[in-house]
């Protein structure tokens, strides 16, 4: 299984990261968890999607951040399904959220049956032949859904700390976690994890590595954020675009 990130940050694309998305690839199988603006990746490199003919889509929660790649879907060789938690979540379909994406006047032409929309469910389902397994955060601006593929990688972005997601992360080789900033910044969100919440949330699973994702645009040194979290969990690194895990 081939990881790789597409998009690091969070809010806003900066110069050097793009919003939420990350790829998943095993031989001709590939899985985007969101679609930030990290999905044009696909767009701008073939080479992530080479020989895959199938695209399943992932998403964690509709924030435009995390949601505005689904743009882009027309511009990839593929076939997709996109997948979200909007009946589980929110009380209403998914492909009713994300209708005015996927029509006119903001989509050029309507996609809505070239790319059906699925609904995303609590517990474990198989999705594009990979074990997904989501649980609910309800502690960010609106719910979200924290994500484990099989036993390689659970992805908890967009929430405060969760404790309960440590239990889906539980002894996973790879955890990306939202680090939105340092717990020792003066002032941080109340809806959104520190860099020391994730720590403590890789401690508590038992992963084998975190990487830090869902970064804020404006923080003037990331790096900041590793301090923050090594204390707690040595086992740390800062995500970046195109990193390969």
């Amino acid at each position: 299984m081939r990881i790789t990130i597409l998009g690091s940050g969070g809010g806003t694309p900066s110069g050097r990261r793009e919003t939420a998305s990350v790829l998943i690839r095993e031989d001709d199988r590939a899985l985007l968890l969101d679609a930030g603006t990290g999905a044009r990746r696909l767009v701008t490199d073939a080479r992530h999607l080479a020989g895959v003919e199938h695209l399943d889509v992932v998403l964690t929660h509709f924030h435009l951040d995390h949601v505005c790649g689904l743009s882009y879907l027309p511009w990839l060789p593929v076939t997709a399904v996109i997948w979200a938690p909007g009946a589980w979540l929110y009380g209403t379909e998914s492909a009713t959220i994300l209708a005015p994406l996927r029509c006119q006047p903001i989509s050029a032409t309507d996609v809505s049956e070239e790319y059906p929309v699925r609904e995303l469910r609590s517990g474990s389902q198989v999705i594009g032949g990979f074990e997904i397994r989501a649980s609910a955060q309800l502690r960010h601006w609106s719910p979200t859904a924290a994500l484990r593929v099989e036993d390689r990688l659970a992805l908890v972005t967009d929430t405060a700390h969760e404790p309960a997601s440590a239990r889906l992360a539980e002894g996973v080789d790879v955890l990306l976690h939202e680090a939105w900033s340092s717990s020792a910044a003066p002032i941080y969100s109340d809806y959104d994890a520190t860099a020391a919440d994730a720590a403590r949330l890789a401690r508590t699973a038992g992963v084998a590595r975190l990487t830090l994702i869902h970064l804020d645009p404006t923080y003037a040194d990331h790096t900041l954020l590793v301090q923050d979290a090594k204390p707690i969990f040595d086992r740390v690194q800062l995500g970046e675009d195109e990193m390969e895990l």
